[in-house]
């Protein structure tokens, strides 16, 4: 961290009142981030408003020094466009980040990525379908790119994990204001990993309502695909498929239950003409994305089973199910259901969920 041009923005970044158009006017003013900060003076008032101005000025009395001090102790790295770790795809889409503040690993090429976003008041299916499509992107080596936020994003970013690749999580907040709160650990988890927590809002910046709408279009911006997965009338989820169609980029959606409120928007993409989902296989194809990996690893050597117990994994290889849609599906009593259940789970090829769920493993 030693240019003082990247420290100059990084100072401009600093004032959560400056405007995007408000700090594009001092850049015009001054020449530059850099210029900006060493000719500053009582003129950009006029120029930022009177919040910003006195929030830049008290910032600018530390110095560059301490604020690449300040960044350092939170072990975060700055990039802007140009740089090894400022990924080419944001460089194209309308309105690219002057700069992102980010912890974990981050690069020019960033390679093929999807976005999952949905709703944050999710279903049981639409976590474990986000969970499910992310772990065999990731299993594939495709990065997933999501909010952080509670629901779908947190679903995706787990799945991502489990699947052993990487997950880039874009943030509404500043990357040392983890929000919301209780996804620290996985944030941790997701620098840990290889993957990246990103934001071009200053470190320590709040998670304001009109931050979200604005990241999101970084969301579907580091991707070449969005995947819509759960979303409500008005959700702020339309604002992410909004810009990756802005952006040029592929829109698909995951079909819900018709009966189901997060099910309008996905089903509507899809009369719209977005590419339809049910499982990654679906969106690799479509993007022409090799699925000769994923076949290889979901393709494991099943034990001799007699034909109910095939039918039973089967079954569950299509969606978790409880015991009574089981058994209304496979018409067997309770007693010989039980039965089936048990040698499965001792093959190791089936789980049990809470409430008496049951799902197939794939490893």
């Amino acid at each position: 961290m030693n240019s003082r041009n990247l420290l100059s923005q990084v100072w401009l970044a600093s004032s959560p009142n400056l405007g995007y158009k408000a700090k594009h006017r001092i850049l015009d003013h001054y020449g530059g981030a850099e210029q900006a900060f060493d000719r500053f003076d009582p003129h950009a008032r006029s120029l930022a408003g009177d919040k910003a101005y006195q929030e830049l000025a008290k910032t600018r009395l530390m110095g560059l020094d301490k604020i690449a001090a300040a960044l350092r102790r939170i072990e975060a790295s700055v990039c802007i466009a140009g740089d090894e770790s400022f990924p080419d795809l944001l460089r194209d889409i309308p309105d690219p980040p002057d700069l992102l503040f980010y912890q974990g690993m981050l690069n020019r090429d960033f390679g093929r990525a999807v976005a999952i976003v949905g709703s944050r008041r999710e279903t049981r299916y639409g976590r474990e379908q986000a969970h499910k499509i992310a772990r065999e992107l990731s299993e594939n080596g495709i990065k997933v790119v999501s909010g952080l936020a509670r629901g779908i994003d947190t679903a995706a970013h787990l799945g991502a994990l489990e699947g052993g690749g990487h997950t880039v999580a874009v943030l509404g907040s500043g990357i040392n204001n983890i929000y919301p709160t209780e996804n620290k650990e996985l944030a941790a988890r997701i620098i840990a990993s290889g993957g990246a927590v990103i934001s071009e809002f200053a470190p320590n910046a709040d998670p304001f309502a009109f931050h979200f709408p604005f990241r999101n279009r970084l969301v579907s911006g580091l991707c070449q695909a969005t995947l819509l997965v759960e979303a409500r009338e008005k959700s702020g989820t339309l604002i992410t498929v909004g810009h990756a169609l802005s952006q040029g980029r592929e829109v698909f959606a995951l079909p819900g239950p018709v009966d189901a409120p997060g099910s309008a928007v996905p089903h509507r993409m899809l009369r719209e003409g977005a590419g339809l989902v049910t499982c990654a296989r679906d969106l690799m194809e479509d993007m022409g994305w090799t699925v000769r990996e994923l076949a290889e690893q979901t393709q494991f050597p099943l034990p001799d089973l007699t034909n109910d117990q095939r039918r039973l994994y089967d079954a569950l290889c299509v969606e978790p199910l409880d015991f009574n849609e089981l058994q209304a599906l496979l018409d067997l009593s309770t007693q010989e259901l039980n039965v089936l259940l048990t040698t499965l789970e001792m093959h190791g090829l089936i789980q049990t969920l809470p409430g008496r769920t049951f799902k197939a493993t794939y490893n």
